[in-house]
């Protein structure tokens, strides 16, 4: 188990990434609990990182893999669309706020794009990584993490205009 020291340092420098990772495939109420698993795994982590970009990118991985599997168990209770909604309308910002008005719209369209350009599109644009790091990240080639970002911001384009 890590020391209490590097567990804070690791939630100073890489909650605010985690947390905007969760949201954009979970309604606020799940985020919170994925983001907490994931510094619960970080935590019980022993394994050495090589640098403070690799812990970043073990925390972003862990939680994005949790986020899909909260996804999978979600269809898996079988909820209707009716409670999700409702659900969501709980965990949303304030519909009356501009400026927070834009990001909902903006997060329901990430959600909406399905998983494969999602997350490369989300680690790049808002996460700041490059195509080679996004490669590395999700395992797959670096012409298919070009070709899934632009796919992304294509169909984002489109959702949003």
């Amino acid at each position: 188990m890590r020391d209490a020291a590097d567990i804070e340092r690791a939630m100073g420098a890489h909650a605010d990434a985690v947390w905007r990772a969760c949201l954009v495939y979970l309604p606020a109420a799940d985020a919170e609990d994925v983001f907490q698993e994931t510094f619960l795994k970080y935590a019980l982590h022993d394994g050495p990182f090589r640098d403070d970009a690799h812990a970043r990118a073990w925390l972003l991985r862990v939680a994005i893999n949790g986020c899909k599997d909260a996804l999978r168990a979600a269809r898996r209770r079988d909820v209707s669309l009716d409670e999700r909604v409702e659900r969501l309308g709980e965990g949303a910002v304030d519909a009356e706020a501009p400026s927070e008005l834009g990001l909902r719209e903006v997060l329901d369209a990430m959600s909406a794009l399905g998983d494969p350009p999602r997350t490369q599109l989300y680690l790049a644009l808002c996460e700041g990584y490059t195509a080679r790091e996004i490669a590395g990240i999700c395992d797959m080639p670096v012409g298919t993490v070009y070709s899934w970002i632009s796919r992304g911001k294509r169909r984002l384009r489109e959702v949003l205009s």
